[in-house]
């Protein structure tokens, strides 16, 4: 009911000044393929390809007869109606509830099949208007609509006054165009003269930091910076970006300047992170850089991120966390002790073995679940006092003085027991060789060079770690000789050298874990 109180009171009030439907023109369009082609094109039917008549009008809602012959199909469409008709169409009614009735309206050409027709249909509340202007491809904007690029083709517009403003660079219009009852029923040529507007524009320049795009009007211009001119007035520009919310900045254009601009970045999008730590208070480095403090929740801009934690006297751990909008990102992370005295590591080091004929000793091993193997072999340094060799022929005749160094390998195995958190004892047990290298210092011959002896050894290795992967060792051992080769036994009657004996080692190790 109220629909059809609306379309009395819209029909009342244009019988004022409405002229009722007429056609302003029709003709062939040569090179529109539109009812020929794939898609588009419709058959009557006797199978026949329909023609289209492509009917230019502001308003929807038109009955159509085409008399004895009918219709194919019609389509709406943006601005205009579609009509298929069968070839050789002769006539067209139309009707509209509001705008009235247009009988048999005869075609002024030959109808064909597969071709395309334009129809400009007034409905009598206005004229057909085309709009050019004195600077071709100019923007045109009619009563605040934009309408596209000049020349804009068949506008139908009411009768009255409607303001059209152009634009195309620094050349710009504002114009009337009047369309009257009096104004002849075909399509009105409205030409619009442009000016140059140069002394109004500014250059401006607009950035952005971070990189983030600038748009203008709906539309990217640029990023990280846009350079144009404007008219002198306000403008608004926003700035967005991937993981961040648009922020709009507006600005002033004063003409015949240069206008330096600093648009707001978009903001970025954020979170939290939450992280407990065991025990409190541990250090935090964020990417290598920035320190953080943990015992708040910090805010930080989505992303994912390397977090490494820390605490004097604990093992340092490296995680990561991806951040993400508006959320809590949230962990617990337990630090481990240090554990200066190692269950499970190898280790190499060096120290000096004090003993009659001690020297620099070299050692390597490692402990699996305390249990201890170590190696080690020492360079004699220290060269016995000389040893007198006599002849065996029973004349006791002089022939050498030798002294002699000993290198010793040996090999221990021990268990390692944690007296606290930095100092360590193990005892071991080991088994050595003894090799003597003879120097002649007196006479020519020499005697004994390589004598060789075993020995057995019980002792303990003492650790203090100051750092990690640094021990201080102290070793005393005990070694008993077992065997003796001839040479080291003749050796041995002949001075005061003898396999074994109390030695102490003292050093540094280096230990890694594994």
């Amino acid at each position: 009911m109220k629909k059809l109180l609306l379309l009395a009171l819209i029909a009342v009030s244009q019988s004022v000044w409405a002229d009722g439907i007429s056609v302003l023109g029709f003709r062939l369009l040569e090179t529109d393929l539109t009812a020929n082609t794939r898609g588009t094109e419709k058959r009557d039917q006797n199978g026949d390809k329909a023609a289209l008549i492509k009917i230019v009008t502001p308003e929807k809602g038109f009955l159509f007869n085409g008399g004895s012959l009918g219709i194919v199909g019609t389509e709406e469409k943006a601005g205009e109606i579609w009509l298929y008709v069968p070839p050789r169409a002769q006539k067209l009614t139309i009707n509209h509830q509001v705008f009235g009735v247009l009988r048999d309206y005869y075609y002024p050409v030959s109808i064909q099949g597969g071709r395309t027709y334009e129809m400009l249909l007034d409905i009598g509340t206005g004229r057909y208007v085309t709009i050019t202007t004195s600077q071709a491809k100019s923007d045109v904007t009619l009563d605040g609509e934009y309408l596209g690029k000049s020349p804009i083709y068949n506008r139908y517009m009411t009768y009255g006054r409607h303001a059209v403003f152009t634009q195309n660079g620094m050349y710009e219009a504002r114009d009337t165009i009047i369309i009257t009852t009096g104004d002849e029923k075909t399509t009105k040529i409205a030409h619009i003269e442009m000016k140059n507007m140069s002394d109004h524009y500014g250059d401006v320049v607009v950035n952005v930091e971070n990189n983030a795009d600038i748009w203008y009007n709906n539309h990217q211009v640029g990023t990280g910076s846009w350079s144009t001119q404007l008219r002198e007035g306000s403008y608004t520009v926003e700035t967005r970006k991937a993981d961040c919310d648009p922020i709009k900045t507006t600005f002033i254009v004063e003409p015949k300047k240069k206008n330096q601009i600093q648009a707001a970045p978009p903001a970025q999008h954020t979170g939290r992170l939450n992280i407990y730590t065991r025990p409190r208070n541990a250090n935090a480095i964020l990417n290598g850089t920035d320190e953080i403090n943990l015992t708040d929740v910090p805010t930080l801009p989505v992303g994912t991120y390397q977090l490494a934690i820390s605490r004097k006297g604990y093992v340092s751990t490296n995680r990561e966390y991806t951040i993400k909008h508006n959320l809590t990102t949230s962990d617990t992370v337990t630090l481990e002790k240090v554990k200066y005295i190692k269950p499970n590591s190898f280790y190499f080091g060096a120290g000096y073995t004090m003993r009659s004929m001690g020297g620099i000793t070299a050692l390597a091993g490692f402990t699996l679940k305390n249990i201890d193997l170590q190696a080690s072999y020492t360079f004699g340094l220290n060269p016995s006092d000389p040893v007198m060799w006599y002849s065996t022929d029973g004349n006791d005749t002089y022939r050498s003085g030798i002294t002699y160094k000993r290198s010793t390998f040996a090999v221990k195995l021990g268990y390692q027991i944690e007296l606290t958190e930095r100092l360590g004892i193990t005892p071991q047990v080991g088994y050595e060789i003894e090799q003597l290298s003879g120097t002649v210092t007196d006479g020519t011959l020499m005697f004994g060079d390589k004598a060789a002896a075993s020995c057995v050894s019980v002792g303990a290795k003492f650790v203090y770690a100051p750092i990690q992967r640094l021990y201080l060792f102290a070793a005393p051992t005990l070694s008993l000789g077992m065997s003796k080769d001839n040479n080291f036994q003749n050796i041995a009657d002949a001075s005061n050298i003898s396999a074994g004996g109390f030695m102490v080692s003292i050093g540094a190790i280096f230990n890694f874990s594994f």
